[in-house]
């Protein structure tokens, strides 16, 4: 065998042993798209959780008070953090100045009467001429000036008298007391304003009768009024209430260190605040963080494993399957399947499935054998690992 012969022999046996090679890593059915798969049992123990928000238990109103620029404060009875109940004091204005101003007018009143009794005297004096013959124009006249006197008197009275009612009033509502039940915000008795330029108010309550729930939503979220919705506390998830969104606000918030879920964890994306009315609110604390999720029935738990209809495959034979990972790879399994909730879409695996496995969204293009990950892939992403 010549030289020529063996090199010729040789690079045939390298291209056969990479093909060789090739059709092991890479056997007939795979592909190198990693199949994305989810446990059964997160599935259905909390299939809402990509549509979660975080939120707060806020009061449903604030007042705010602000103090008469015209008058001065003596006492306050409350500071920040205190909590009140209607009709409450709040605090008070010095009324130094209208009891004097009332004290004052009084007097004024009383000149005015003497006044009018000095002018009704002069009359008199008048009508006693008349009798005695004296010239009957010149005399009229002269009692025509006395009445209008006295009717001028008698308004002048009439008008003290109101203002020294207003000033009474003001007095007896020297005290401000508060509206409603609720807890002190904040006290601003030097004044000052807020970060938008605003006034600050004297006294902000907040109130503790009556809660709301505030989240926030990205650009990508799908919140809108009317919305039902379930919010769940944190700590203990089978504490439930439910409500409906009142308001989406149309501005996003400068700054938000609410955390998001799912299809709304993009950090860079703007966060607009919502809010919710609750059905009740017992249980609930002012300040509490909770989560808030679209109420598609999830609240009313089912015994056994209930998948939604976007995972079971039916073939012309009657038969269902879902797409399983063992061993890291799709698997084609057979499952009984017994009733189905039109409400949810949901149907409940009789037999087949446990809540310990991994499936996936059924595909007309999946094959047994590609590989599966538990890591949410996009087109752009790189190979995860298989699970």
């Amino acid at each position: 065998m010549n030289k020529k012969t063996k090199i010729i022999i040789l690079i045939s046996l390298c291209i056969l042993i990479a093909i060789i090679g090739i059709y092991f890593l890479f056997p007939k059915g795979s592909n190198t798209q990693n199949i994305y798969v989810q446990k059964v049992s997160t599935i259905i123990g909390s299939s809402n959780t990509e549509n979660r928000y975080s939120g707060v238990v806020e009061s449903s109103e604030t007042v705010d008070i602000n103090s008469d620029g015209n008058k001065s404060i003596t006492e306050m009875y409350v500071e920040a953090g205190q909590k009140v109940r209607k009709g409450d004091k709040l605090f008070s204005y010095d009324t130094t100045e209208a009891s004097n101003s009332i004290a004052q007018k009084k007097l004024d009143i009383e000149a005015q009467n003497n006044e009018i009794a000095a002018q009704n005297n002069t009359i008199e004096d008048y009508k006693a001429e008349l009798n005695r013959g004296a010239d009957k124009v010149e005399i009229q006249a002269r009692i025509n000036d006395a009445s209008y006197a006295i009717r001028q008197a008698q308004n002048t009275i009439k008008a003290t008298q109101t203002e020294i009612d207003q000033l009474n009033k003001q007095i007896k509502n020297s005290t401000v007391l508060s509206t409603i039940d609720g807890i002190i915000k904040e006290v601003n008795k030097d004044g000052g304003t807020d970060e938008s330029g605003n006034k600050k108010p004297l006294v902000s309550i907040t109130q503790t009768s009556d809660f709301r729930v505030k989240g926030s939503i990205s650009e990508m979220g799908s919140i809108s009024e009317g919305t039902n919705v379930i919010v769940r506390s944190r700590i203990n998830e089978d504490q439930i209430y439910k409500g409906t969104v009142t308001k989406v606000e149309t501005e996003p918030q400068s700054n938000s260190n609410n955390n998001v879920y799912g299809n709304d964890s993009n950090e860079s994306a703007s966060k607009y605040p919502f809010y919710v009315t609750l059905d009740n609110n017992k249980g609930l604390k002012l300040g509490q963080h909770v989560y808030i999720e679209v109420d598609n029935g999830q609240s009313t738990k089912k015994k056994g494993i209930w998948l939604d209809a976007s995972f079971i495959v039916s073939d012309d034979n009657g038969n269902s399957y879902v797409w399983v990972s063992e061993k890291g790879k799709l698997t084609k399994r057979k499952v009984e399947l017994g009733k189905t909730d039109e409400e949810t879409s949901t149907t409940k695996i009789k037999s087949g499935l446990s809540e310990d496995d991994y499936i996936a969204w059924a595909d007309n293009t999946y094959k047994e054998g590609m590989k599966t990950t538990t890591e949410y892939q996009t087109e752009t992403d790189g190979d995860a690992n298989a699970s």
